[in-house]
């Protein structure tokens, strides 16, 4: 009997989280929100600031390009813009929820790849490929090298992404490569940088619409439940916890510690939009 895969703990936050956006804030996309021109951190908002965060992507796209790679492509909004807007596009999913949800929206305009980019193999070349909070998922050096591969002459690499800061003190939010090991990296290759736009600020205000659900949803909900299933099952409660008490004090560290805001966000992390060109 064969053996059964494993799911990707980090495909399946993806997925939950946009069972999440979809209901609780009215929006498809898996990424940060831009809180620019003093637009409050509220869950109202959430949507719009996420619109903001493609809208930037879309403006720094460089004159002349015609096909894009989307990477990660989440559920595929970006993807409709950018088919919208005029531009030939292919993505890349290794989720085959998420790659159903980029069909869904796109039909036969775009081939998805459905597999890790690491693992992509086609001989098509893109004017540009782009990472929309997905190039952390990817090996740094791996990711540079087939995408100059993949790049037409002149094309160019779009990273909207974050990435760790060396600072005192555990790293309270996970994801982003470290910036240091990044910049190294890239100065290695021959790509030239003609874009870097810092959006920490305007990002890491998505951190206050996190801490507020975690306050008043999340928490509630695990306090509730717990309290529950101790009250009616106590034997079954405390075999779990047992024997799940490293995974459940490593919840309660990330999520439930109070460290999870905009403040430790901007400490740790740097948001940053970079294009870098490929020579002619």
């Amino acid at each position: 009997m064969a053996e059964k895969q494993k799911i990707d703990s980090k495909e399946a936050g993806l997925e939950i989280g946009l069972l999440i956006g979809r209901f609780f804030f009215d929006t498809e996309d898996l990424h940060y929100g831009l809180f620019k021109d003093g637009l409050e951190p509220k869950g109202i908002n959430f949507r719009k600031s996420q619109k903001y965060h493609s809208d930037l992507i879309i403006e720094n796209i460089q004159q002349g390009t015609q096909t894009i790679l989307d990477v990660g492509s989440g559920s595929g909004n970006l993807a409709r813009r950018l088919l919208d807007n005029g531009f030939k596009v292919d993505c890349v999913s290794p989720s085959s929820y998420l790659s159903d949800a980029i069909h869904e929206k796109v039909g036969n305009e775009a081939e998805i790849f459905r597999c890790k980019y690491e693992d992509l193999n086609t001989d098509k070349t893109y004017d540009q490929i782009q990472f929309s909070e997905s190039f952390q998922y990817v090996p740094v050096e791996h990711a540079l090298e087939q995408t100059f591969n993949m790049l037409n002459p002149g094309g160019h690499l779009l990273i909207c992404d974050f990435f760790t800061l060396p600072a005192e003190g555990d790293v309270p939010i996970g994801g982003g490569h470290r910036y240091p090991f990044f910049k190294a990296a890239m100065a290695q290759t021959d790509f030239e940088q003609i874009v870097d736009i810092d959006i920490t600020e305007d990002t890491a205000k998505t951190m206050t619409i996190m801490e507020d659900f975690i306050e008043k949803v999340a928490q509630p909900i695990g306090q509730i439940s717990g309290n529950y299933m101790g009250s009616h099952y106590p034997k079954l409660m405390k075999l779990f916890r047992w024997k799940f008490r490293e995974r459940y004090e490593k919840i309660n560290r990330v999520y439930f510690s109070g460290h999870l805001n905009a403040e430790s966000f901007i400490k740790y992390k740097t948001y940053r939009l970079m294009v870098f060109k490929k020579p002619n």
